[in-house]
């Protein structure tokens, strides 16, 4: 299970994982007993996905890394760890999606046109709507959202990278508060032209909440946009140099778990690293904990592999790049270990560099 959800299956090396709101709104949908509905749903997502393995695979062939491609209620989103992506690279990243998108709209609109009237016609047709909004509505200029990515690496052409996002920022706020005011005149056109019908009043209700929701996101999205910037543009400077610790234990991934046990015991460091072959790996001893029946580990077992980055690398990028757990990053110098650095350790000391500016 990942940290965010569930994971459904792994394909070229990237998690699918189901957030767990995605999850509730499944079981909603199935509580209500509306399997028409429920059907609906998933198909809506299996085009979402398709819409972020677009992304996905346009990220792998320019040799960027995926991490996770994660399913909510409100649509999808490709984690990629890479934050210093060329601006043209980026922006076919993040115009392919709307286009894929598109591409489905019109292979479904000539499947509408060409089959005869019925149940399957009428799926058609709703997979034929959601995939031109998908397409229209991600071109929007405003982050997270892919327009806003297209937006902001087509002025990184202009401007430098700061500048590009801040005034990306200030666009995205501006068509917040567009589509927060066409919420509004929409919900009080449909009670009044209705009569103040309850059963309009209530559906307008709902369509105005889920439209607060997605702008909330949005909003959310694009503040974590500008403290991302802000962050670093003053930590400019900054490297792995400056964090890299010594506080780790590099052990033999042969020996036992009792000799493990008496070095621990002797060294009081519980950050165990190994090496097998060229790659190094954190030894997760938490699992010993979830599964203290099984005696039959070794540390091959335990054994997570980590991402190792050139001492020179900014701070910001490896943070990007040490993930959410174990969350350690191995820092070379001149191809040979110098030590590690943490994402608790990294934060903490971007925190105390900020604060005594």
């Amino acid at each position: 299970m990942a940290l965010s959800g569930i994971r459904i299956f792994r394909i070229f090396g990237i998690d699918v994982t189901l957030h767990w709101t995605f999850i509730l709104m499944l079981l909603a949908i199935l509580l209500l007993g509306s399997y028409f509905l429920f059907l609906l749903f998933v198909l809506l997502f299996i085009c979402v996905l398709i819409h972020e393995f677009s992304h996905s695979i346009t990220a792998l062939r320019n040799n960027i890394k995926v991490r996770e491609i994660i399913l909510l209620p409100i649509g999808g989103a490709s984690i990629i760890d890479d934050t210093n992506i060329d601006p043209k690279v980026e922006f076919n990243i993040s115009v392919v999606g709307p286009i894929s998108s598109l591409v489905l709209g019109g292979i479904f609109g000539v499947l509408v046109a060409l089959s005869p009237p019925g149940i399957i016609t009428e799926v058609l047709q709703y997979l034929f709507i959601i995939n031109i909004f998908l397409g229209v509505s991600n071109l929007i200029p405003a982050f997270p959202m892919d327009g806003g990515r297209v937006l902001e690496s087509y002025l990184q052409e202009k401007k430098d990278a700061y500048d590009a996002t801040m005034l990306t920022v200030k666009v995205s706020n501006y068509m917040l508060a567009l589509i927060t005011i066409g919420a509004v005149v929409f919900m009080a056109y449909q009670i009044y032209s209705q009569q103040f019908s309850q059963q309009i009043i209530d559906y307008a209700a709902f369509e105005f909440l889920y439209t607060m929701i997605i702008v909330f996101f949005l909003y959310g999205g694009a503040r974590q946009e500008k403290e991302t910037a802000i962050i670093r543009k003053m930590t400019a400077g900054i490297t792995l140099s400056d964090v890299v610790s010594k506080d780790y234990y590099l052990i033999d991934y042969k020996i036992s778990m009792k000799e493990l046990y008496s070095r621990i015991k002797k060294t009081k460091k519980h950050r165990i690293l190994t090496r097998m072959g060229d790659a190094y790996y954190y030894v997760d001893l938490s699992r010993i904990r979830r599964s203290v029946k099984n005696r039959s580990f070794v540390i091959k077992d335990l054994a997570v592999q980590l991402p190792e980055l050139d001492y020179r690398t900014g701070i910001i990028d490896a943070i990007a790049k040490a993930g959410s757990w174990p969350g350690i990053i191995v820092v070379t110098r001149n191809g040979k270990m110098a030590g590690v650095a943490t994402e608790h350790g990294m934060s903490t000391f971007i925190s105390l560099h900020m604060a005594s500016k």
